[in-house]
């Protein structure tokens, strides 16, 4: 080649030489008038900048033309070209005897770029030194080139593998613009990072189907592994993952006590793949917050996009701006399974252009909660219980996300008809407090009243429970409160029974004689609902909230049933139908309304009138709340209700129908009921 220079060739070196020396002179004067400007202080700026004008020359070398070593003359790189089905051709790699210092250069361990010859020894070698080399740095500069390897690249903690980009194009791997590809040919992982702040950059990775590697199939292309140990702020930028169909092109995987987290994962495009990112932690391990910005994966052959799974923890992983827009995938573009497994998709795009409509383009396992889903949702729909991923609010002509109403459900959350002893729609449970009402004065929200606990300081906690039998559960979680104040540490937390069945508590007051919303939210037991105060030590209580779901507790809100009302215009009572107890029951006088049915009932005899109604709603899950007020409407003459120590009548006098007659009464919040009014 030395005898056959060409003209263009000896122009580019001519323009380079030209183009250093003017650099070089520039940066002779800077560092001149810097000197004079500055005091000696100043001489760190001045020495970086010579650095930078150092490295400036050598990347002119180092992009713009290469050096054959055997000749020790200039030659240009012929372009390549482009396109999945053409194989690269051969490239000469630079040499660098005007390379900057503070990296790692894989081209002075001889690697060959040419995509025939295995440089995976030459490349490990490289990393190999970067992370044990101080001087050398911990960054390794991949050059332009296709670079095969039949072996795992291991890049450990701290050690940063950089390529010159992936080409000019995201859909297929084109081997022009100075791209940096490892075409792997073997059944492992193609690259995997092991340690803390191990780090991918500007580069593609190939599995690759060509010269000898047709029939072999990669188990996947980058793995971040923790086996046994803790793997934190692994970085992985502008890469491109492309055609790895016997496995995930991402995984993040953690086992045997092992852990992944608080990694950043930007501007990753996969293109053809079994699984695009595969999350995955056993039952000793976790992968937890690593967050994954733009990007996203498209192309043919997968069986999902981005696939969680425990039984270990792997959740609060999350993903912004990322779209996943195969035609089809056979399982789910997004699919989630485990107790402790979620993940948080903000602004994504879902497109399955070629999925049929009866197969759901999310798959959230009915164990997994707390999933968060945004954005745009182009096909299919979700199958989720919304019950326990309220936050999954993916919109459109397909599918619609749930999210439960934010009603306060504590009857009575305004803490009136104190009498001394007893507040409706509450239960005290222990005789060692004392409550009285504090002066409004001191109230946080209007119409809310204050009750001071004092704690006497003996049998255990002192419990503050809703009436249980008024809270009806609509969601799997629960989200209540209220606002305290206290001096005491640790006076009050608020307590659930789990789902699991276990007593679970909020964290408890300061002490800090403020008043602070203590409160928690969690999955509940729905086959027996249990919520309560565990009261401690001496405080005061405002503005008690609870609703099912995860919404934000709303303390203060100014609903019927926590603060009283005030309406203009027509107020329509429920109304049902009361029958007579069934005869095989064997108890004629022991009548039962339908609860939660209205106020009015319509009393159908059944064509038998001349009937004794002794009790009503007797037994304890069939009470109505105290100060309910019902109506019983008669058609018919000869139907007595009869005074007694359970229905306490005007005057003691029994009530008989008469054609087109009413009586009134109002539950006392047991088994018994008072006459309000009669029409007979």
């Amino acid at each position: 080649m030395n005898t056959n220079i060409t003209d263009q060739t000896r122009t580019a070196g001519k323009s380079v030489a030209a183009t250093i020396f003017t650099y070089t002179l520039l940066a002779l004067l800077a560092v001149h008038t810097l000197d004079r400007i500055y005091p000696a202080t100043q001489s760190d700026q001045i020495e970086r900048l010579v650095h930078q004008v150092s490295e400036l020359q050598a990347k002119i070398l180092h992009e713009d033309v290469y050096v054959n070593a055997d000749a020790g003359v200039l030659d240009q790189v012929a372009p390549l070209e482009s396109g999945r089905n053409l194989q690269p051709q051969a490239q000469t790699i630079p040499a660098c005897e005007s390379l900057p210092d503070g990296f790692t250069y894989a081209s002075e361990f001889g690697v060959i770029g040419d995509a025939d010859a295995d440089d995976g020894p030459a490349l490990q070698a490289a990393i190999d030194s970067a992370a044990s080399n101080d001087d050398a740095g911990g960054t390794v500069i991949l050059p332009r080139g296709t670079f095969r390897t039949n072996t795992p690249l291991i890049v450990p903690g701290g050690v940063t593998l950089q390529g010159q980009g992936y080409g000019s194009s995201p859909l297929a791997i084109k081997f022009d613009a100075g791209a940096s590809t490892i075409a792997y040919c073997g059944t492992e992982h193609a690259v995997k990072l092991v340690g803390h702040a191990a780090s991918l950059r500007d580069l593609a990775v190939y599995d690759w189907p060509y010269t000898g590697c047709e029939d072999i199939k990669a188990a996947g292309g980058v793995l971040v592994e923790a086996d046994q140990s803790l793997v934190e702020s692994v970085i992985v930028s502008n890469v491109f993952i492309y055609f790895f169909l016997g496995g995930p092109a991402l995984s993040l995987v953690a086992e045997n006590a092992g852990g992944i987290g608080f990694g950043n994962y930007q501007n990753l495009r996969i293109r053809h793949a079994k699984t695009g990112i595969f999350l995955s932690a056993d039952s000793t391990s976790f992968v937890n917050v690593n967050s994954f910005l733009g990007g996203g994966m498209s192309g043919g052959g997968f069986e999902s996009g981005i696939y969680a799974e425990g039984p270990g923890a792997c959740n609060d992983n999350k993903f912004y701006g990322m779209f996943v827009e195969p035609p089809d995938t056979t399982l789910a573009h997004v699919y989630v399974e485990g107790s402790k497994t979620n993940v948080r998709l903000h602004d994504v795009r879902l497109e399955a252009t070629d999925k049929d409509l009866d197969r759901p383009i999310v798959i959230v396992d009915d164990s997994s909660y707390g999933n968060v889903m945004t954005g745009v949702l182009g096909h299919t729909h979700v199958q989720a219980n919304l019950n326990r991923n309220p936050e999954i609010d993916l919109m459109s002509y397909k599918s619609v996300g749930l999210d439960p109403a934010p009603v306060n459900k504590f009857w009575n959350a305004a803490f009136k008809g104190w009498d001394g002893s007893a507040m409706p729609g509450w239960r005290l449970v222990g005789p060692n407090a004392n409550i009285a009402l504090v002066d409004d004065s001191e109230a946080l929200y209007p119409d809310h009243h204050v009750i001071s606990v004092s704690y006497l300081n003996y049998g255990g906690a002192f419990k503050l429970m809703p009436d249980q039998t008024h809270l009806v559960p609509g969601h799997d979680y629960v989200t209540f409160g209220v606002y305290a104040r206290s001096s005491v540490l640790g006076s009050i937390s608020a307590a659930m029974r789990y789902e699991s069945g276990n007593i679970i508590s909020s964290a408890s007051h300061s002490g800090s004689g403020e008043w602070q919303f203590i409160g928690m939210s969690a999955l509940y037991d729905k086959t027996a609902p249990y919520f309560y105060f565990s009261i401690t030590g001496d405080v005061e209580l405002t503005a008690p909230t609870l609703t099912f779901g995860q919404s934000p507790a709303t303390p203060g809100a100014s609903l019927m049933s926590s603060s009283g009302a005030r309406m203009a215009g027509t107020l329509a009572l429920g109304t049902a139908v009361g029958l007579p107890p069934a005869p095989e029951l064997q108890t004629p006088y022991y009548w039962k309304l339908p609860k939660n049915e209205g106020n009015i009932f319509i009393m159908d005899m059944q064509g038998d009138p001349d009937r004794t109604i002794i009790r009503l709603n007797h037994s304890t899950a069939d009470r109505f709340p105290r100060g309910t007020i019902i109506t019983m409407m008669f058609s018919e003459a000869g139907t007595t209700v009869k005074h007694n120590g359970y229905i306490k009548l005007k005057n003691n006098q029994n009530f008989v129908s008469v054609p087109n007659s009413s009586i009134s009464l109002m539950a006392g919040g047991s088994a018994s009921w008072t006459e309000v009014s009669r029409n007979e």
